[in-house]
């Protein structure tokens, strides 16, 4: 129950909850050791009068009507944020989450060290949204009960020591502040073996009478008010840094130029892959000049809009501050653009490629580079590129555990394996059963991620959630609007989840996006198609795809087969025999294994669709095991 209340929805697959609780034993036992378990909880509630916790054949989970819990209650009494309510939260805080059972599996461990971690920072971020601002209009009272509960929490919580000696401080108590002092390098000492931070020995320095605001309680490098123990290394990660600069776009009657700006940077922003500054924001005389800069490993750029009187045209360059050079200068005439989207999508396009291309070299070794190169490897779908990938991925999450898209990068791997890939040596694969555990934690970490949502979303959809996943797909499709790419992964997810209207109109917004359209986005096309049971709309659509993958051969076959083309459907899996090898390298092949992949290949969620493919999958599985004897 402890976990279920931490994972989304309160809702796990039962598979997956034996194989936390009962990672040592087989499967099997697992289940019944579970089933065990559930009986009893059953038991405990009738004999409460309760009823909480629900179960299926696939799920169990906890009713969030009925559910509370000793955290709950905290995250209720530190969201109001009074004195008494801090004082009732400190009460209720007795320790660790899930404190004493840290032993009863290794799995269920390694799960409860992360979450601990979590709890503390959310605790500690809703505590101080109250302490933005050390007031003293109450005597201190609210700010000392908010950073006490801190001290509860961790006793060397560092920030929470500051807060009180600045508090102390601005009451003219000294002495209090002193005595803090000592207790912030007592307990710093004993659990952390380290003392404190200049910052805070230069308090009793700098007693001027000013509002102390919680952007102050921070360190170099950490990130909001939100304070956790993972790691030394689990700091800010840097990005490549932009500074967008405008000339002659305030003038009246110039609205499409500045429409245009705004498109970019917001598409720029929205790729959460960039560290963007306006220069207007500095002043002219502050504004970024135009010198080279050294020693940013990532990049640091302007990009420039300039408005043409003469021409009415709008002037775009982007400029490397590194060497000086001018990467492009694109002259936009709007009126041969179909709109200011797609002209803005274009440059959008041309800066991110540019500045995340140099980051691949592999002699980068910083952590938005490293995810680049992982990033280019997911892209050219193969067994032996995902497993450099994992590799990439493993080494980001022990380096630095709060980038969310190690998270999403290594879910969508294991979808990978599992569905392109089903005889492939799965030596990579940490197993379907994490997969939505995975792409939640990635959730958690960065909601604003497109490629978060959209990690979710897929796993939703093999976990045969279909509404869920229609609104982590929608949320994808708002949060990088300009991306085409992003729009055909998120029209593709549509149409499984049975928004067909929706995911056309999608996919129509990206295919006019794109400058170039890649090979494979007709294959997504085309499942989109067979959604909306136009066979012969798919198969023309497929005829036009990137080549030979299982995903669109197995469209490809569906679709003829409900065109009532069924001859045709065995000639081209016989002409398939040539790559029937390479999808069966490295395994001799189980039947258990292809009966699995062709459930979990059958992305659709209507049922009338949902069969439809199945006749087309069939026929694939049996051209994978037995050649020509279809």
């Amino acid at each position: 129950m402890g976990y279920l209340s931490r994972v989304n929805s309160m809702s796990s697959p039962r598979e997956k909850l034996a194989d936390l609780l009962w990672s040592g034993a087989e499967r099997p036992k697992a289940m019944q050791s579970l089933r065990q378990a559930l009986r009893q909880l059953k038991t405990a509630e009738e004999e409460a009068e309760v009823d909480v916790l629900q179960s299926s054949s696939g799920d169990v989970r906890l009713d969030p009507e009925s559910f509370s819990s000793d955290l709950t209650a905290i995250m209720r009494l530190l969201d109001r944020g009074h004195t008494e309510d801090f004082q009732g939260a400190k009460d209720l805080w007795r320790g660790d989450f899930l404190a004493g059972f840290d032993d009863i599996d290794t799995e269920f461990s390694d799960w409860l060290q992360v979450e601990r971690e979590r709890v503390r920072s959310e605790v500690a971020s809703a505590t101080f949204r109250h302490l933005n601002q050390i007031s003293t209009t109450d005597g201190g009272l609210n700010a000392e009960a908010g950073a006490r509960f801190l001290l509860k929490v961790d006793p060397a919580l560092e920030a929470a020591h500051r807060a009180l000696i600045r508090l102390y401080l601005k009451l003219g108590q000294r002495e209090r502040a002193e005595q803090q002092l000592k207790a912030c390098e007592r307990e710093m000492k004993l659990h952390l073996d380290a003392t404190p931070d200049q910052e805070t020995l230069d308090l009793f320095e700098d007693n001027d009478e000013k509002d102390w605001q919680v952007s102050e309680f921070r360190r170099p490098g950490e990130v909001g008010p939100i304070l956790t123990n993972l790691s030394n290394s689990d700091t800010i990660v840097r990005l490549p840094e932009i500074s967008v600069i405008s000339a002659s776009l305030a003038k009246t009657g110039l609205n499409d130029a500045i429409y245009l700006r705004e498109e970019i940077v917001s598409g720029l922003s929205s790729f959460r892959s960039f560290d963007l500054f306006e220069a207007e924001y500095f002043g002219e005389k502050n504004a970024p000049s135009p010198t080279l800069v050294e020693g940013h490993d990532l990049g640091s750029y302007f990009l420039r809009f300039r408005h043409d009187d003469r021409s009415g045209k709008v002037v775009v360059q982007f400029e490397d501050r590194g060497n000086g050079q001018i990467v492009f200068n694109e002259i936009v005439d709007l009126s041969q653009w179909n709109g200011i989207l797609p002209a803005a999508s274009h440059i959008v396009s041309r800066v991110h490629s540019f500045t995340t291309e140099r980051l691949r070299n592999p002699s980068n070794t910083s952590v938005f580079a490293r995810w680049c190169q992982a990033e280019a490897l997911l892209w050219d779908f193969t067994p032996q590129s995902d497993e450099k990938a994992m590799r990439l991925l493993n080494e980001l999450e022990r380096s630095n555990r709060n980038f969310s898209r190690t998270y999403a990068g290594k879910a969508s791997i294991i979808m990978k394996q599992a569905l392109h890939f089903p005889l492939h040596d799965k030596t990579t694969s940490e197993g379907m059963h994490d997969l939505l555990n995975l792409a939640e934690q990635a959730i958690v970490l960065d909601p604003w991620q497109a490629v978060n949502q959209r990690v979710y979303g897929w796993a939703l959809i093999l976990s045969n959630k279909p509404e869920e996943a229609r609104r982590a797909f929608q949320n994808a499709g708002r949060l990088s609007a300009s991306d085409p790419s992003n729009l055909m992964s998120v029209a593709e997810g549509l149409a499984f989840s049975g928004d067909v209207d929706e995911a056309r109109l999608t996919a129509e917004k990206a295919f006019n996006l794109f400058a170039f359209i890649p090979r494979v986005f007709y294959e997504y096309l085309a499942n989109i198609y067979f959604a909306a049971e136009d066979y012969e709309g798919a198969i023309e659509q497929i005829e036009r795809g990137s080549g030979v993958s299982i995903g669109g051969l197995t469209t490809r076959v569906a679709a003829l087969v409900c065109a009532d083309r069924h001859e045709e459907a065995v000639q081209i899996l016989r002409r398939f025999g040539d790559h029937r090898q390479s999808l069966m390298k490295n395994s001799p092949g189980d039947l258990q294994d292809l009966e699995d992949w062709r459930r979990r290949v059958n992305f659709f969620q209507n049922k009338k669709v949902r069969a439809n493919f199945d006749r087309g999958a069939e026929l694939v599985q049996k051209f994978l095991f037995g050649g020509d004897s279809i």
